[in-house]
């Protein structure tokens, strides 16, 4: 008999541990889809987030910020009390949350999803020409040498999926069949141009195909390659100059320094993440004074500049 009750007290004890244990988790259609502990919107749907069922609920929600830690206060949302949270594109990207719940004498909290979206990043262009066989002739024009090239990119390669890249502006976007300001075949996010044109292209969202983007006509690059005067330049003294800005060190874990001694000043310095979000960003810049990255979360970053001329610069670093 001694035995027997050993054991039922055991039972007891094991069923009344497994009674105070709630680990609530949050699901929903889309969480998970991109990043494992994102919901992404494409614009303003709606999307319903749920828990485990438990004796009680209160959902909360706290805003985002590029800062590490991030000190804005969780809030309890009014009337959140059930197993179900609905949510939506318009009112909560770009905010965390999280659903704390009772059960019996049990007491906790789910790890904190985020709502984000994939939709709010218009596209920009950047150009990129080797050092002395360009001059910029005017807003949104260069005078390019004759068997030299300019490279477009997507400065959101990670946001847009399928474009479409024009030599010309236009008629009216969408692009349409047979338009001949389309450039045909060519759907990646980049592109080199080696003839005279405006350049500029449309693009869809990768995640949300039916978001799609103009880049604007006030935008588009205009490039004229001839044999103009300054393309005496040698050869050999045009690979010589550098075609990039110094990024040093890299990878780092705080002080990141950008720019060459004979840039001086750039006018700004816009540091992104992979989605393409700006997460530090900086005005009259000198190549000389350290820009601290030490708040940023571990991972690739792309690193966009415009010298004094208007020379726009790409690069990439690591923050450990």
């Amino acid at each position: 008999m001694k035995p027997k009750l050993i054991f039922l007290a055991f039972l007891f004890m094991a069923l009344m541990n497994m009674k105070a244990q709630c680990n609530p988790t949050i699901t929903s259609p889309r969480l998970g889809l991109k990043y494992p502990d994102k919901v992404l919107f494409c614009n303003t749907e709606t999307e319903v987030l749920s828990t485990q069922a438990f004796g009680t609920y209160q959902w909360y929600k706290q805003e985002w910020t590029w800062q590490t830690p991030n000190n804005n206060p969780w809030t309890a949302i009014p009337g959140a009390t059930s197993q179900t949270l609905t949510i939506n594109g318009n009112d909560d990207q770009l905010y965390y949350f999280k659903v704390a719940v009772t059960q019996g004498d049990c007491t906790a909290e789910s790890p904190a999803i985020m709502a984000d979206g994939f939709a709010y990043a218009l596209p920009a262009m950047i150009s990129t020409m080797a050092p002395g066989t360009f001059e910029v002739v005017g807003a949104g024009e260069l005078n390019v040498c004759t068997g030299a090239s300019v490279k477009f990119d997507d400065a959101f390669p990670d946001l847009y999926g399928t474009h479409v890249w024009y030599r010309c502006i236009p008629s009216s976007p969408p692009p349409s069949p047979g338009d001949p300001c389309v450039i045909n075949g060519v759907t990646g996010d980049s592109y080199v141009a080696t003839e005279s044109g405006e350049y500029g292209f449309y693009a869809c969202t990768e995640y949300c195909p039916d978001q799609c983007e103009f880049l604007g006509t006030g935008n588009f690059v205009k490039v004229n390659f001839g044999s103009w005067e300054f393309c005496s330049l040698g050869t050999d003294e045009v690979k010589r100059k550098e075609n990039s800005l110094k990024v040093y060190p890299n990878p780092t874990a705080q002080f990141l320094y950008i720019g060459k001694e004979s840039d001086k000043m750039y006018k700004e310095i816009s540091i992104l993440d992979m989605s393409g979000k700006v997460v530090l960003q900086k005005k009259d810049h000198r190549f000389n004074e350290a820009i601290d990255v030490s708040r940023l979360v571990p991972g690739n970053y792309i690193i966009l500049s415009k010298d004094s001329e208007g020379k726009s610069y790409k690069n990439k670093f690591i923050k450990k």
